[in-house]
């Protein structure tokens, strides 16, 4: 795997329709850019006006670089838009909109304004994928504007609660931001000492340092170690660090769990298939708390729900990454995600029910 890159390619922008702007990657727009992060706009085997939509919507104080070592294997097959949430990466910098739900209105208007470039009567699928925050950006647009378009979203190693509360346990919820307490300390650490509270973040994050295995010392060397470190430092330390403590604020008292049933469930008009990833080594997350949405997407429990629930969620806990597994081992998450994503017939004809897939993971 190649050294991170921490300089972001010619991106593309809009404004919000509060003064904001956003920028975003967009393998469709040919910048003359880094072509190893997939933005070259130099792919001639299809169309990029034919080929479907990828949103990846990137974490808590992350940016649209987390995703540099699979952007170039999704871009045959997708047309890949990366945005900059606000408060970070390249994105401006405001005062307001710390709240999950103006997080997911960004996300819609960023939709209606690539469907504008759309020719008319040739519209695409649009598909989704989204890490940690990501997800609850996800689940709150669901909320706010239905599943539509996204015909496919995967839901990275995020429990659809955070906090602790007496029907939700320490096997589902995060295992430190889950209070009250938790949160002020972290808010006052971002506020004094940012680098501190990203280094423990950084160390929750990956595998190899919130549950490291023997065989760790010898496949992630100190170099890797030291360059992970400094990039995820890096696009850290982009944001205002006590907004991005306000932001967690509001993350982390959010409970999607009757919202996921009741806009991605059997009983709703929802055809979304949905992949959830969790991982046995996060630092974040048991992993019975992200896979707890596959339970809710397929509607296990309501008397009310519909047949065909289990057919659209599928879940599986993967060892070989931890919340960030999408960065540790790219290649067997590009795998998996494009057997999801192809539905079986694109993404290099893998196959869900294949052993090559199958063997990726726990599944649920």
């Amino acid at each position: 795997m190649p050294p991170p890159t921490s300089t972001p390619p010619k991106m593309q922008s809009f404004k919000t329709n509060d003064g904001v702007t956003l920028r975003y990657i967009d393998t469709g727009i040919d910048t003359g850019a880094d072509a190893s992060i997939g933005v070259d706009g130099d792919d001639t085997s299809i169309s990029s006006r034919e080929k479907p939509w990828l949103v990846m919507i990137h974490g808590f104080t992350g940016s649209s670089l987390v995703w540099q070592h699979n952007i170039p294997t999704f871009t045959p097959h997708y047309r890949v838009i990366a945005p900059d949430l606000r408060g970070h990466g390249e994105s401006d910098k405001p005062e307001h909109g710390f709240q999950v739900s103006r997080l997911a209105m960004d996300l819609r208007e960023l939709v209606c304004h690539l469907q504008n470039t759309e020719e008319k009567g040739k519209e695409r699928d649009w598909k989704a994928i989204g890490g940690s925050l990501g997800c609850s950006i996800l689940w709150c647009y669901a909320s706010l504007f239905t599943t539509h378009p996204f015909t496919h979203t995967i839901f990275i190693d995020q429990s659809p609660l955070q906090n602790l509360l007496p029907d939700w346990g320490l096997t589902h919820c995060n295992r430190g931001m889950n209070s009250p307490s938790a949160l002020l300390s972290l808010q006052t650490t971002l506020a004094t000492s940012p680098a501190t509270a990203h280094l423990g973040t950084i160390s929750a994050c990956l595998s190899y340092l919130a549950y490291p295995l023997p065989s760790d010392e010898e496949k992630v060397s100190l170099e890797r170690r030291r360059e992970d470190e400094e990039f995820f430092l890096g696009q850290a330390l982009k944001g205002n660090q006590v907004w991005l403590g306000r932001l967690m604020g509001d993350h982390t008292a959010l409970d999607w769990r009757g919202n996921i049933a009741a806009t991605f469930g059997p009983s709703t008009r929802s055809q979304t298939k949905v992949l959830v990833i969790a991982s046995e080594r996060s630092g974040c997350f048991p992993a019975a708390g992200p896979l707890f949405v596959v339970g809710l997407v397929r509607g296990e429990g309501d008397e009310k729900g519909l047949e065909g629930g289990k057919e659209r969620a599928k879940g599986v806990s993967v060892s070989w990454g931890g919340h960030w597994c999408y960065w540790e081992d790219p290649e067997r998450f590009n795998r998996l995600c494009l057997a999801f994503l192809g539905d079986g017939e694109g993404g290099e004809g893998l196959d869900m029910d294949g052993e090559e897939v199958r063997g990726l993971g726990r599944w649920v």
